[in-house]
């Protein structure tokens, strides 16, 4: 897409680690600008995501349906999910598999769009920190600088607690903790970001703060050790979406016959 910029993935040896890392790329494109004739990409500074609400919110309504007045608050919930997808991936791998810091500071990233849904993101061609074993210095930028901007942003569009997009962000860094479980310090990292109480040397509760935790439910319509969020990412508000994801924490307070239904929902 220019040649300023190059994959990230080729500082990534290990095949299936790569992809994790396929959209994302060390070095600015041309001009800001993507290599597209139809108008459907567009290449947006980070810090200026809020001018991109319109075209989110219909990015969202094509797939989600409901009101992008109304709904916006679940909506973009559900839009983070596709962005953190895209630059939490990388910032782990960076930081478990290469151990090295990855420099996300908002200010110098670009953001591609296509018809408002994240497609590619530009770090710094120099974003790559040197090798250490030091988990502060290797997930500080994604968690105080990158994290808490986006989701700044995110929550300046609606009404919506930044809580419940943390715990998108957390619900997904669990997940890929675990798929990376044999990598050596995956369960000391894991540990690091979720069981801290205090990130960074901040006065502020870390908002990753046990994310997930492992549940005994009141009913046995669902496993005897359920997976849930600490937070509910609100998908629900939106016209039609009555099935709620398997690790929603509102189904501990489902009746049976309520439970039943998302089962034949599934």
């Amino acid at each position: 897409m220019s040649s300023d910029a190059k994959p990230f993935a080729t500082f990534v040896t290990d095949a299936p680690f790569a992809e994790y890392v396929g959209r994302v790329w060390l070095g600015m494109p041309a001009n800001n600008a993507p290599n597209a004739d139809d108008g459907t990409r567009v290449c947006v500074p980070l810090t200026e995501l809020v001018t991109q609400r319109t075209a989110i919110l219909d990015a969202m309504t094509l797939r989600y349906g409901g009101d992008a007045d109304r709904h916006a608050r679940a909506l973009l919930s559900q839009w983070s999910k596709y962005y953190f997808a895209l630059a939490v991936p990388a910032a782990l791998v960076s930081a478990l598999v290469l151990r090295r810091p990855l420099a996300m500071a908002p200010a110098r990233c670009v953001l591609l769009l296509n018809e408002g849904m994240p497609e590619a993101l530009y770090l710094p061609h120099d974003a790559l920190g040197e090798t250490t074993d030091d988990p502060a210095r290797r997930y500080a930028s994604l968690v105080d600088e990158h994290l808490r901007g986006v989701i700044d942003m995110i929550a300046s569009m609606t009404k919506i607690a930044p809580r419940v997009l943390w715990s998108n962000v957390g619900n997904l860094l669990d997940s890929l903790f675990e798929r990376c479980a044999a990598m050596p310090d995956a369960t000391r990292d894991a540990a690091w970001l979720f069981e801290s109480r205090v990130l960074f040397g901040g006065d502020e509760p870390n908002p990753l703060r046990v994310p997930v935790r492992n549940v005994t439910p009141r009913s046995t319509l669902l496993p005897a050790s359920f997976r849930a969020r600490r937070v509910c990412c609100v998908r629900y508000e939106i016209p039609g979406e009555d099935q709620l994801c398997a690790s929603c924490p509102l189904l501990l307070t489902m009746s049976d016959e309520e439970l039943a239904l998302q089962e034949c929902i599934r």
